[in-house]
């Protein structure tokens, strides 16, 4: 029991500093910071972190003293990638929001600790993209797109999520999640969330999660525009929309994920070389 309990504890431990690094992005991180953002003694951060570059899961480049992650990391991801091809579902959705609302459209998946602009289309009001581009990713519970996703995740997930992402915020920033708990049970009694922009004043967004068939979010939908026409009627027939839309794609994700079907053409060549070489 114990060697099965350590060992469960050791792939949760390093499922953790993986998503930490994600965090990161291409700069990476050092020992210390990671050792800070996990809770983890550093001695076991380093031990974790030597086991994972002898798979390539995570790599520490030459002449630097951070880590970051490796290149199967991105390979590991190809083979699910047409089953979770949300950006390609989600695509006629975004464009449907965008031609009825004129605002800029967003889609944002979950990742780790953060969310991730997967997608996003250009409204009229053009200002509004520099508030978040393409791939960019921010921490969960930041922004109501990522709020939307954030607050209909289970209870433990929250509490690791939030506790996570104060270690990462700086004293500025703590506004933020000062009533964090407040703004989710008011998205979750509403469906939606909605968030006033702090650093760009002026704009406002409002968002609706996407959840698969077991009612775990794994995406949201998000309507920036400006703060001075979110009214209460626009922003209830906004919210109608992409609950709307959402749905659909939720029928797409479950859809798509049934009909794939494993084409291994490795094996079908084996099978065709040993065609051509048997006996006459």
């Amino acid at each position: 029991m114990t060697e099965k309990t350590d060992s469960v504890q050791s792939i949760a431990r390093a499922a953790l500093l993986l998503r930490t690094l994600a965090t990161f992005e291409l700069m990476g991180a050092s020992l210390m910071q990671i050792s800070t953002l996990t809770q983890l003694p550093k001695a076991t951060v380093h031990r974790l972190l030597a086991a994972l570059i002898d798979q390539r899961l995570v790599e520490r480049p030459v002449g630097t003293r951070f880590y970051r992650l490796g290149t199967d990391i991105y390979a590991f991801g190809i083979p699910v990638r047409d089953a979770c091809n949300l950006q390609q579902q989600c695509r006629p959705s975004l464009e449907r929001l965008a031609n009825a609302t004129q605002a800029t459209i967003y889609l944002g998946v979950r990742s780790g600790y953060d969310m991730l602009c997967l997608d996003k289309i250009e409204g009229q009001a053009q200002n509004a993209s520099n508030l978040l581009e393409l791939h960019d990713r921010w921490p969960l519970g930041i922004g109501s797109f990522s709020l939307a996703l954030l607050a209909f995740l289970p209870s433990r997930e929250i509490d690791d999520v939030i506790q996570f992402n104060q270690r990462r915020i700086s004293d500025e920033d703590t506004l933020t999640f000062q009533k964090i708990y407040q703004s989710i049970t008011k998205t979750r009694r509403n469906g939606y969330a909605k968030r006033t922009t702090r650093f760009s004043k002026g704009w406002a967004g409002v968002a609706a999660p996407v959840f698969d068939e077991r009612k775990y979010p794994i995406a949201s939908l998000c309507v920036v525009a400006q703060a001075s026409t979110m009214n209460a009627s626009t922003m209830a027939l906004l919210a109608s929309q992409l609950r709307h839309e959402a749905a659909l794609v939720t029928q797409l994700y479950e859809g798509d994920r049934l009909q794939q079907q494993q084409q291994e053409r490795w094996r079908l060549a084996v099978r065709d070389t040993k065609t051509t070489r048997r006996p006459q």
